[in-house]
């Protein structure tokens, strides 16, 4: 029978209609997955009905599906956009070492780019120097609370202020857990930290005519709350009366602990001295650095 122009025209549309909702396959000549697109018969490609992509998987389960149990790995790039620009969840390779990291992977939570260290690990690192006589006492002792700037009032809790920041970062990225001025960290997330921090006196006499000396570095936790929850402390003691000028002496005492904290525990050093007769303010030494912290995640 000879068809005219008009009844192929027919025939073409319906064809056309017959196989617009079928499968689709490059490479593949009877693509099994339905209402998918398939990919090459030995490594498929699949797009589902719901639009999850699997890749050498026939039925992914997430948007996009490598778990072919060969080759399942996934290539990334980097890009230049700020973390806020590419938004929260976008993942990148950042070629550039960083705290002795060769290259990793970062994800962005949409204010700065997180790096994924190796095992998945990131890591809190504070450190500070302290080179002032700047403190404050902040319980009922021998001197009256408040803020003092020319030494360590003597058998008072003093906390130690106004501290030189050294590094304050998460994983290679600035952040700002700690607080120079005040001497406080705060924890951004629950774990382990070991802490330890140091002070050192002026050299002076010290006296036994009031009693035993003692210097003690002490490590305070408060919760959200503001209520203490835990103190470290290291005494180091020092009986031997060294007499009166030029007699003079370093003293001072450390304080090393592995803690847990909360997220949004509160962390901060204080001082308690007393090694003289007479209730005198000791001003510390402020050269070589014996006044620093280091509080790490581990």
């Amino acid at each position: 029978m000879k068809l005219n122009k008009r009844m192929m025209l027919f025939i073409g549309l319906g064809v056309l209609s017959s196989t617009a909702s079928a499968q689709i396959g490059i490479g593949v000549n009877n693509p099994g997955s339905t209402n998918a697109v398939e990919i090459n018969a030995t490594e498929k490609v699949v797009i589902d009905k719901t639009g999850k992509i699997g890749v050498g998987v026939a039925a992914p389960k997430m948007a996009i599906d490598l778990r072919n149990g060969i080759n399942g790995s996934m290539a990334i790039g980097m890009t230049n956009q700020t973390a806020a620009e590419a938004g929260a969840g976008a993942v990148r390779y950042n070629p550039n070492p960083a705290i002795g990291v060769q290259g990793y992977i970062e994800y962005s939570d949409g204010t700065v780019w997180v790096p994924i260290l190796p095992y998945g690990k990131p890591r809190i690192v504070v450190m500070a120097e302290k080179t002032n006589n700047n403190s404050t006492v902040f319980e009922t002792g021998l001197w009256p609370m408040g803020d003092y700037t020319d030494g360590i009032p003597g058998r008072s809790s003093a906390y130690l202020t106004s501290w030189t920041e050294k590094l304050d970062s998460d994983s290679g990225q600035p952040r700002t857990n700690f607080n120079p001025s005040t001497g406080e960290f705060i924890a951004p997330r629950a774990g382990v930290y070991f802490v330890t921090f140091t002070f050192a006196l002026a050299p002076s006499q010290v006296n036994t005519s009031f009693g035993q000396n003692q210097t003690e570095a002490i490590w305070e936790v408060r919760n959200s709350s503001n209520a203490v929850i835990q103190r470290i402390k290291t005494n180091n003691g020092y009986p031997q009366d060294t007499g009166n000028a030029p007699n003079a002496v370093i003293v001072g005492s450390a304080s090393t602990a592995s803690l847990y904290l909360n997220a949004g525990d509160k962390l901060r050093p204080f001082v308690w001295i007393n090694v003289s007769w007479d209730p005198d303010k000791r001003p510390l030494l402020n050269t070589g650095g014996y006044n620093v912290l280091t509080i790490v995640e581990q």
